[in-house]
């Protein structure tokens, strides 16, 4: 449906182009025709052909930038975790007893899965846009939340965060595809923990509202500027200070969760007072009205 949009697109672009062409081959005859001065034809062909131009210019760097982007992430993603390995590994061979064997061959795992996700996570770029690839049944959204806290335990009681979390009373089961949804859970669970100063107060909470639900993820984090809070979800995108305090980041996690809302026929977006003002993340599905689930 995509590339269908993007090939009428730019027929409908070639055919304006071919209009004006054929407009300034006959300015003459139009001109008298209707009454309009001779330059009108070419000073809209002119206005045209600059906006074409930067449209252009505008792509291209975007692309240029896109691609460095994305080198330099996956140089690093890449080499943190394989020089673990490599450390790891030739660490072993010096080692003389069992235990100092198997807290390497911990490292050698743990730097192992942290590649294999990096790997799902590019692989997803392509998947989740897929609508033939979600597989779609009722799901408790509060046990999502759950394990993906539980995921996160260690984490969470060694900054000691003020954690709360809401009781989901009033929300039903609703039509998700697991796999896909945890993956947005654990990005903004992720996403809260990371940008949160230790002894930070972090809220997760929904509300049902007349034909929708809203899912949040309140903290008093680094906050987000108004150019953070514009190209937030962008592919590669990353703040200077969200680079600061968690150098691991792939910039992808809320590009791709933003889609997969999308595809869930919902939207999800982020409200911040400033920096260092803390943020609050929201999700909103909308509710099928005769079942009391996600249509």
């Amino acid at each position: 449906m995509i590339k269908f949009w993007r090939i009428l697109k730019w027929f409908i672009l070639m055919l304006y182009f071919l209009a004006l062409i054929f407009l300034l081959a006959e300015n003459n005859i139009y001109s008298e025709r209707f009454g309009f001065p001779l330059w009108i034809i070419p000073f809209i062909s002119m206005i045209s052909l600059i906006k074409a131009g930067i449209v252009f210019i505008e792509l291209y760097l975007q692309v240029n930038i896109i691609e460095f982007e994305f080198t330099s992430i996956v140089n690093h993603t890449f080499r943190t975790p394989l020089t673990r390995i490599v450390w790891a590994t030739k660490e072993i061979k010096e080692s003389e007893t069992n235990q100092e064997k198997l807290s390497y061959l911990q490292n050698i795992d743990n730097a192992a899965q942290r590649i294999l996700n990096i790997v799902d996570i590019l692989v997803g770029m392509q998947d989740v846009n897929n609508k033939s690839g979600y597989y779609f049944r009722p799901i408790s959204v509060r046990q999502i939340i759950e394990e993906s806290i539980s995921k996160y335990r260690s984490i969470i009681e060694e900054k000691k965060f003020n954690f709360k979390i809401g009781l989901f009373n009033d929300i039903p089961p609703l039509t998700l595809d697991l796999k896909k949804m945890s993956f947005v859970f654990d990005a903004l669970m992720e996403n809260t923990l990371w940008y949160t100063p230790s002894g930070g107060n972090i809220t997760i909470s929904a509300l049902r509202k007349k034909n929708h639900i809203v899912f949040y993820y309140s903290d008093s984090g680094i906050g987000l500027t108004w150019k953070d809070k514009r190209r937030l979800f962008s592919r590669f995108f990353r703040s200077v200070i969200a680079r600061k305090m968690n150098t691991d980041g792939m910039g992808l996690s809320l590009y791709l969760s933003k889609i997969i809302i999308q595809k869930h026929g919902g939207k999800i977006y982020a409200k911040s007072k400033g920096k260092n003002k803390g943020s609050t993340f929201y999700i909103e599905l909308p509710i099928d009205k005769k079942s009391g689930q996600i249509g």
